[in-house]
């Protein structure tokens, strides 16, 4: 860096806090640092890392105006200077007032920008620091207390007998006061967890059924990624797909990808990426050329990041690249923060599934068997649904949560006896989509037994009727979800058996009947009237 040093000593003067020198061609920046009468380089890192970092230390309020200010358009626009005041952390960890002197240098044709930056007085932010000390004292009494009772309750229970998920959700609590109360606590969590994300090396996986494009690309990137090679679709859907090599596929920062191979082509792969969520976390470039624009209008529907066409600029597919990395890290840990602020009522919302288990044990039991009987006999008498062992098991566990739905609706509409008002009706109908919500956002993410999409359809759909006088939608034969048919009978059978008082078994069986063709599908009311003898045998056990 000494080529620098001559620039910084005709521009600088010691009451200078530092100068930057950021090469954006080359994506680097170098940090220079007063000290002895003289600027030294005090740090070396990426464009994009230093960008990426800004948010650590420059006031939220400034940060949008500080960032675009470090733009060669921005400059050449405003003559080639600028100057910004902002507020940013000084060394002692203190939001301090800063001025920066902003301009392009041209070097022999190649332009960087060099920043100035000077640390403003500000006496009277410097008293309300000192006058604020008493309460800053109390504060941290008050952390401290804090973490010492946490640190006692993750201690006792960890050495309880309490469940693993019981556990999980009683530290997560925990946590959550703490990070509530203060937040630095929070601010140091994602500070850490950044960094251990770092320590791993990242990988770049290259799809290509071509050696020397395999070649180069590795050549570009192994001195700073992990490399793996797949020569065709199905080596790189087998390598995702693998229990093995775990470490490498969580730390994949990008892939390459061929559209042309043998055995499986790249578009192949790109459904499989699709349905598995990659495309969404890290960039998928395409590799190749010459594609006809129906091609190319096809890979861009899976929302690749890019296209890059043979042969490639090293400089130009590196800096494209790394910054394509950088910006899909920060939108997952955006997405990730937007998870951790909504966590606390993810929390209130599971106590509710919780609840609803407690409260209906008994009669989740029955209509999951109810259900089972039933779809196991549709399976024999209807071949032409499919439904195999699998999909059977999905629908018996999915059922039970039907009525999850009506903890969102109070208690005086829900068991009101007589005629429901407009605004009633409108209330309950919107129970099955409440429902429908809960088990997507919350039961699906922490049930491993439910399959989320049947489960989800039972939920909102089970008051529909076959006839489309039903709600929330008024959807019709077959277009409610095969799932939704069958378990809507015998959730049906369940309610009849607890509301009919003494039972009468027979009656039951006869109101469903009754209703072929208009509340129910007729071919499942005709396999319901096969296993209805079942039905009424496993109830008296159950009784």
């Amino acid at each position: 860096m000494e080529e620098y040093k001559g620039i910084i000593d005709k521009l600088v003067k010691s009451s200078y806090y530092q100068v930057l020198v950021i090469d954006v061609v080359d994506d680097k920046i170098y940090k220079y640092k007063y000290n002895d009468n003289e600027f030294v380089l005090d740090k070396e890192l990426s464009y994009m890392d230093y960008l990426s970092k800004c948010s650590e230390f420059i006031y939220e309020d400034d940060l949008l105006n500080y960032v675009e200010s470090l733009s060669l358009t921005k400059l050449d626009n405003e003559e080639k200077k600028l100057s910004i005041d902002y507020k940013m952390l000084d060394d002692i960890g203190n939001y301090s007032s800063f001025n920066d002197s902003i301009m392009v240098y041209d070097d022999n044709g190649k332009k960087m920008i060099v920043v100035l930056t000077v640390k403003i007085n500000d006496k009277r932010r410097d008293n309300a620091l000192i006058s604020n000390k008493n309460n800053i004292d109390v504060k941290y009494k008050k952390m401290v207390d804090l973490v010492g009772l946490s640190i006692l309750k993750i201690h006792n229970i960890m050495i309880s007998d309490s469940g693993i998920n019981f556990k999980r959700e009683y530290i997560d609590s925990i946590l959550s006061n703490m990070t509530n109360e203060f937040p630095e606590f929070n601010e140091a969590i994602n500070s850490n967890a950044i960094d251990l994300y770092d320590r791993g090396k990242s990988t770049i996986m290259i799809v290509d059924d071509d050696k020397m494009t395999c070649s180069l690309i590795k050549k570009i990137f192994d001195k700073d990624y992990d490399i793996i090679i797949a020569n065709n679709g199905k080596e790189a859907i087998d390598y995702l797909s693998s229990d093995e090599n775990s470490s490498l596929k969580c730390n994949i920062s990008c892939i390459f990808l061929d559209l042309l191979m043998p055995v499986l082509d790249g578009f192949s792969v790109l459904d499989y990426l699709n349905d598995n969520n990659y495309l969404t976390k890290m960039p998928v470039i395409i590799i190749s050329g010459n594609y006809d624009k129906d091609t190319r209008n096809r890979a861009y529907s899976y929302q690749i990041a890019d296209m890059l066409e043979k042969p490639f600029n090293v400089q130009v597919i590196r800096h494209r690249i790394e910054n394509l990395i950088n910006l899909y890290r920060s939108s997952n840990s955006l997405n990730n923060m937007m998870l951790e602020q909504h966590k606390e009522l993810k929390n209130i919302v599971n106590s509710l599934v919780i609840s609803y288990e407690m409260d209906n044990d008994i009669c989740m039991k029955m209509i999951k068997r109810y259900t089972r009987i039933l779809t196991m006999q549709v399976s024999v008498d209807y071949p032409e649904y499919n439904i195999n062992s699998n999909m059977i098991d999905k629908i018996a566990n999915s059922a039970v949560y039907f009525a999850i739905g009506n903890y969102t609706v109070p208690k005086s509409i829900l068991y009101k006896k007589g005629i429901y008002t407009e605004e009633e009706r409108s209330i309950i109908k919107m129970a099955n989509i409440n429902g429908g919500s809960i088990i997507k956002y919350v039961l699906s993410k922490n049930n491993n037994l439910i399959d989320p999409k049947c489960c989800y359809e039972i939920a909102k759909y089970y008051n529909e009727r076959y006839d489309g006088n039903g709600y929330p939608e008024g959807l019709s034969g077959n277009s409610i979800p095969l799932s939704v048919q069958i378990a809507s009978i015998a959730i049906e059978y369940s309610n009849l058996i607890n509301t009919i008082n003494p039972v009468d078994y027979d009656r039951v069986a006869a109101l469903i009947i009754m209703e072929s063709g208009r509340k129910f599908n007729p071919k499942i009311v005709e396999s319901f009237k096969k296993v209805k003898d079942e039905f009424r045998n496993m109830t008296k056990v159950g009784d």
